[in-house]
């Protein structure tokens, strides 16, 4: 599933998407507001030879609110209306890789602990989810949220206000805009227009994260994830290991690279959205395209102080599985007993990809000959990928049949579920449409105001 079509600048975009690469990490910021399963899939046991799956998935918990509410966000610290921040730290470089980006305030990093000897609470995050600072795309982008908060709060609205304001915009964003992205545009149109034909939610207190979702459907992102990013004036080829490095969870804000040693994020790593978002500075870097590839990077997990995942661990099978993501998928997948691809799209009433045709959807000739197995009982997650890859389909322009129904059934439930939903009859909007490029927008108000 090596994706060689990024190791080289030459080929850099073959293989891209048209959608804005921002989007890829806009999904990470959801599936963490939505899941964390802290219970289940550890290295020791997914690497066990005698793995079997589970015979009940009722012990599984999710430690996470099973809603669009922002409580990753919410969770945190505050002064009075206003959400804290941390102000960046000052390099007053005069010339490229230390400028600041221009039209950026002081406050533009997450809110962090002090230091400390201990790496886990060193500068930590203070926000309701640390993995929210793994990587700097992501971790920006909860300073956008953060940002816009206070700027709604500029504007006159008490914190319940703002919060209510922001959780509203949120659930429209991921329904009308990420959805419009990632999802085949027939079966979001029918879900919005009538509702899930599936997943009837009939214990709305007991809701719950479907395993179909949180363990293969919802894992497409995985294969958007590039190599390299356009991330401001300074670095306009970075590295995806140098964004894991300046955040604190698992970079320490760059000293493991040999630089001076900041309390907060360096002013010269302040994301520039323009770049990967669309506005109009330009068009912009675009996402991979959603197939069976995934990026060198997934296949070299690193742990908090930068070693590869498992190393030094006493089983051989933990260190082979750890750094893998694309193995630890398919054997969650399995510990979770989750039906195949081919099952789910019967019971969808959905032609499944079996036999040649699942073989053609497939991206080169070196995945079909390891796949061959597989082709009548396909893993889900491995399913969801040839099906959105198949160029027969959707072509790596978003998700197929199956995938895309599991997706948007599943975020129309946790939307018309959550607090403050948008799709609650009779439910009060102070807004007409809002997108991604609109929260960004939002957030950039608070720098004008610096």
């Amino acid at each position: 599933m090596f994706d060689r079509d990024e190791t080289t600048t030459a080929s850099e975009a073959r293989g891209d998407s048209s959608i804005p690469a921002a989007y890829t990490y806009f999904g990470q910021f959801v599936d963490h507001d939505i899941t964390f399963d802290e219970g289940s899939g550890d290295m020791a046991t997914l690497s066990a030879p005698d793995l079997k799956p589970l015979s009940s998935l009722a012990a599984l918990s999710n430690s996470r609110t099973a809603h669009l509410d922002l409580d990753s966000v919410y969770d945190a610290p505050r002064a009075g209306d206003r959400m804290l921040l941390s102000t960046v730290t000052k390099l007053n470089g005069t010339t490229t890789p230390l400028l600041r980006p221009p039209g950026k305030a002081d406050q533009n990093d997450l809110p962090r602990e002090g230091r400390s000897e201990d790496p886990r609470t060193d500068r930590a995050a203070r926000i309701g989810d640390p993995r929210n600072d793994e990587n700097l795309i992501v971790s920006q982008l909860h300073v956008a949220f953060l940002k816009a908060h206070n700027a709604l709060v500029a504007g006159g609205m008490n914190f319940e206000a703002a919060r209510r304001a922001m959780r509203q915009r949120y659930q429209w964003i991921v329904l009308h805009d990420f959805l419009k992205q990632v999802s085949d545009e027939t079966v979001l149109s029918d879900v919005v227009a009538y509702g899930p034909k599936f997943w009837k939610v009939e214990q709305p207190g007991k809701l719950f994260m479907p395993a179909e979702f949180a363990a293969a459907a919802y894992r497409f992102g995985h294969s958007m994830i590039r190599t390299r990013y356009d991330f401001n004036l300074n670095f306009p080829n970075a590295t995806l290991s140098l964004l894991f490095t300046f955040t604190a969870l698992t970079g320490q804000l760059g000293e493991n690279l040999g630089l001076p040693t900041a309390d907060t994020l360096p002013e010269n790593w302040i994301i520039q959205w323009e770049r990967i978002l669309p506005t109009n500075a330009g068009k912009p870097q675009f996402a991979r395209t959603i197939d069976a590839r995934l990026t060198d990077f997934t296949f070299k997990l690193q742990d908090t102080f930068g070693k590869p995942e498992g190393e030094g661990n006493s089983n051989p099978e933990v260190v082979r599985v750890a750094p893998q993501l694309a193995i630890r998928n398919l054997l969650r997948g399995y510990l979770f007993g989750l039906p195949t691809g081919q099952a789910v799209a019967r019971a969808m009433n959905i032609t499944p990809l079996s036999g040649d045709a699942f073989l053609k959807a497939l991206p080169n000739e070196e995945i079909r000959a390891k796949a061959i197995p597989f082709a009548e009982r396909t893993p889900l997650w491995f399913y969801i990928l040839a099906e959105a890859g198949d160029p027969a389909g959707a072509a790596g322009r978003h998700l197929g049949m199956v995938g895309s129904r599991i997706v948007v059934e599943t975020f129309w439930n946790l939307i018309r579920h959550s607090e403050d939903s948008i799709l609650q009859p009779g439910a009060k909007l102070d807004f007409d449409s809002f997108t991604l490029v609109d929260l960004i927008n939002l957030a950039a108000k608070e720098d004008v105001q610096a």
